[in-house]
C-alpha cells in the first residue's frame, strides 16, 4: 500500500482550493447570479469580508472576520455576536426606503458593522429560520428577489429594496418579496436564511417547474411566477396542494430558480392544528 506523503496531501489540497478560486473567477466574468456552495470561493476576492460558518447542520449562522475599515450591513435584529471593536451604525436610508423594507417584511432600519481598530474583529449572525444559509452572488445590473424574512445581510454595495407581486400574496408568500440590486458598478453578496437547506433548481430553456406554496426562496427579478392549479378541479381541491407557483423559462439560456427544503407556511399550518387539538 502506497502511502501519500504530508506534502503530497497538503499539494493536493492546495490545489482543490485553487480549482475552486478559478471556478469563482471564471463565474464572476459574467453576468450570472449563482449560489457561493463554499465560503472559499470568495476568500480575498475583495468582493466582501472573509467569512465562515458556524453553529453546525439545521442551526446554521454566518461569522464575518473584519479588517479594519471593513464593514457587513445586516438585518435589523440578525447579530449574535461581537468579538473586539467593531462599531454598530443603524440606518434607514430615509422614510421612504425604510417603509418600502417594512412592507416586503425586512425591518425599518439597517445596521452597519464596521472594525474601526487595527486589530481583527468578527461580527456574527444568523436567520429567523432554522436549517441552512444561502450566499449569492449578485452581480451589476441584476436584481433578485428573496421571499420575505429570509433576508440576513449583505455588502454594503447591495440595496434592499422591495418587489410588489399580487400572486405571492395569494399562494402564502405575502404581498412582496425582497429585492437586492449593486448600487454601483461592483458585484456583491447577499446571505438568506433557509428553512432546510438551499436548493438550486434548474431550468433549461422551455421546460417549466410548479412549486409548492412556502418552498420558494428567491429569483431573478426578470423571471415571471404565475400561480396555477396542480391539476384538476378534484387535485385542486383534495389533494393537499391547491395552488401552486409556475415558473416557465421563456428565455435563451438556463435560469436558477432556488427552493428551500422544507415548506414553512405547511408546517405552521401543523403546528396550528395540534395547538387546535390540545384547546
Amino acid at each position: 500500500m502506497i502511502k501519500t506523503q504530508p506534502s503530497q496531501k497538503l499539494s493536493n489540497k492546495n490545489l482543490k482550493i485553487q480549482n475552486l478560486k478559478n471556478n469563482y473567477k471564471r463565474k464572476i466574468n459574467t453576468n450570472i447570479i449563482f449560489l457561493v456552495t463554499n465560503p472559499i470561493q470568495t476568500r480575498n476576492s475583495n468582493i466582501s469580508p472573509n467569512y465562515e460558518y458556524e453553529g453546525g447542520e439545521g442551526f446554521k449562522c454566518v461569522k464575518f472576520n473584519l479588517k479594519n475599515g471593513e464593514e457587513i450591513r445586516s438585518e435589523g435584529g440578525a447579530m449574535n455576536y461581537i468579538k473586539n471593536d467593531i462599531e454598530i451604525e443603524t440606518k434607514s436610508d430615509g422614510i421612504l426606503s425604510g417603509i418600502f423594507r417594512t412592507i416586503s417584511g425586512s425591518s425599518f432600519f439597517f445596521n452597519i458593522f464596521r472594525n474601526v481598530s487595527n486589530k481583527p474583529g468578527s461580527v456574527t449572525f444568523s436567520g429567523i429560520n432554522p436549517g441552512d444559509i444561502g450566499c449569492f452572488y449578485i452581480p451589476p445590473g441584476k436584481k433578485f428577489n428573496f421571499v420575505s424574512d429570509t433576508y440576513i445581510c449583505s455588502t454594503t454595495n447591495l440595496n434592499i429594496n422591495t418587489n410588489i407581486r399580487f400572486g405571492g400574496f395569494i399562494l402564502g408568500y405575502g404581498l412582496s418579496y425582497v429585492q437586492v440590486e449593486s448600487n454601483n458598478n461592483k458585484p456583491g453578496l447577499v446571505w438568506t436564511s433557509s428553512f432546510g437547506r438551499v436548493i438550486e433548481l434548474i431550468l433549461e430553456q422551455g421546460e417549466s417547474a410548479k412549486i409548492d406554496n412556502g418552498v420558494l426562496l428567491g429569483f431573478d427579478a426578470s423571471v415571471e411566477i404565475n400561480t396555477e392549479r396542480i391539476g384538476g378541479i378534484v387535485s385542486t381541491l383534495f389533494s393537499g396542494e391547491g395552488l401552486v407557483s409556475k415558473i416557465i423559462n421563456m428565455g435563451n439560456t438556463k435560469i436558477s430558480i432556488y427552493l428551500q427544503g422544507r415548506s414553512k407556511i405547511q408546517y405552521i399550518q401543523y403546528i396550528q392544528n395540534i395547538i387546535q387539538k390540545k384547546k
